[in-house]
């Protein structure tokens, strides 16, 4: 992983005593209406530390901050990101931005480890401001700090549709962090550490810009048409083990058509926010496996290896469907019941290496990889009918829609099922769930179920998974370090 180039400088800008409000114009959100030639020095402990993160193609975020409250000084800047070719934030939004997502958090226990989400919209400013607050180990001791992102308002419907694939990044960047904050070389490794995780996780967004999939799907995209013909068995189970593993899957392949084919079928199976969270395959491009994207093609080398990151695999929210194009393989990452437990020690082994300092941390033996064998009948049926209709007119996508949406319904009339049987005091009793049902087939059961899970999470772990697994009887862990 290329790590971000670092050029440090300082601050030499403040605001003046009678700026006022600073005025926000379409032409230059970043301008403000007084004269640079009035500011006045800042004091040396106002100053802070400047990085580029260079070779970003598309990016809808301007900048990022990191910064903490001081008991002094109160809100303090310690470092800025800027986004190579976007506009840079004046000094004075920067100050502003700091000001505002510390505001209001004096009263937070330092010693907790929770991270909380603060999402500030500034119109004046035009900007918004999705920050995590977290308390971390400092040079002075445990304080209260914030890595931020700016991003214009202009952009907030596309970060909207991203914000739990930016949230659930962000979580694992800042427990590392955490880390990073308690040994003595922050400021040099730690740093550049922090610049190559923040890397990575623009060029996740990037490639998102750069070959997301659209809000509609054609079908001549798809394993649907007649022209892009897929073995029926393959199909079945690629479409099942999708769904299976709430709708995230990774396709890999030698041949980016053939790669897309797959990943544009898969996307008819996904809900509408989660094709703006999944990506197409790029001729020339080899990305890496990215955790937590939905529906995500993968060119091989040309040997026809991937080096597929089983660390990030786990440590998805969800296990991940793992298609071979070539060798006709169907895999999951994990099974739906170990992954909450999976992905639990994952995370802590990689947060006890970089505590200990180990190098070479990121991959592990993949052990965990699992065959599809849950039978299913409701895809079988679903792929013989769509061939039985007309390829014209957007028949066959209607059909999918229509699938999809009967789906959700049978989800939601098993989560009504449970929560009657709750209510009355009734044993729960899966059998019988799925005799009444009519989920005899356990992969039609577990299709249903992982839906039902998107729509109502907890309800898959509460029918067939154990207290000992869940996520509220784990640990912090960085508790533990």
């Amino acid at each position: 992983m290329a790590t971000a180039s670092i050029k440090h400088s300082c601050s030499s800008k403040s605001l003046s005593l009678d700026s006022g409000v600073m005025t926000i114009t379409s032409e230059d959100s970043y301008k403000s209406d007084f004269d640079d030639n009035s500011l006045t020095p800042l004091s040396p402990s106002s100053t802070y530390t400047v990085s580029a993160i260079p070779n970003i193609e598309h990016s809808y975020i301007d900048a990022l901050i990191l910064c903490q409250w001081d008991n002094i000084l109160g809100p303090r800047l310690d470092h800025v990101w800027y986004v190579t070719g976007r506009p840079q934030p004046h000094t004075n939004i920067l100050r502003f931005v700091t000001g505002q997502v510390l505001s209001g958090e004096i009263c937070r226990d330092v010693h907790t480890s929770q991270v909380d989400i603060k999402f500030v919209d500034i119109p004046d400013k035009g900007v918004i401001i999705p920050a995590f607050i977290f308390s971390a180990q400092g040079s002075r001791g445990i304080s209260l700090q914030s890595l931020a992102l700016i991003i214009p308002n202009s952009e907030l419907t596309i970060y909207l549709h991203q914000a739990d694939l930016i949230h659930s990044w962000f979580s694992r960047i800042v427990a590392k962090l955490r880390v990073l904050c308690a040994k003595k070389d922050f400021g040099t490794s730690g740093l550049a550490d922090l610049s190559s995780w923040l890397l990575s996780c623009l060029e996740m967004l990037s490639s998102l810009q750069t070959v997301g999939l659209p809000p509609t799907i054609q079908l001549s995209y798809t394993a649907f048409h007649p022209s892009n013909s897929i073995e029926q068995d393959f199909l079945r189970s690629v479409i099942a083990s999708h769904l299976m593993t709430f709708s995230r899957s990774v396709v890999m392949g030698l041949n980016d058509e053939r790669v897309n084919i797959l990943v544009y079928t898969l996307g008819l199976f996904c809900w509408d926010s989660e094709r703006f969270c999944s990506r197409a395959a790029l001729k020339g491009k080899k990305w890496p496996y990215y955790q937590d994207l939905c529906v995500q093609g993968c060119t091989k080398n040309p040997d026809g290896s991937y080096n597929l990151s089983v660390r990030d695999l786990l440590c998805s929210q969800y296990p991940t469907t793992i298609i071979d194009v070539e060798r006709r393989e169907v895999m999951q990452s994990s099974s739906v019941l170990d992954h909450r437990r999976l992905s639990y020690e994952t995370l802590l082994e990689e947060l006890r290496e970089l505590y200990e300092g180990e190098e070479g941390y990121g991959n592990s033996p993949s052990r965990f990889y699992q065959p599809v064998n849950s039978p299913e009948s409701i895809i079988k049926d679903l792929i013989e009918d769509i061939h039985k209709l007309p390829p014209d007119y957007g028949v066959r996508e209607a059909y999918v829609r229509h699938f999809m949406h009967s789906l959700q319904r049978r989800a939601f009339c098993l989560i009504k099922y449970v929560e009657g049987e709750v209510t009355s005091g009734a044993r729960i009793s899966v059998k019988r769930i799925k005799q009444d049902l009519g989920l005899q087939l356990e992969g039609d059961f577990r299709i249903t179920l992982a839906v039902a899970d998107k729509m109502k999470p907890g309800i898959y772990h509460y029918l067939l998974g154990e207290k000992k697994y869940d996520t509220e009887y784990l640990p912090n862990p960085a508790d533990v370090l």
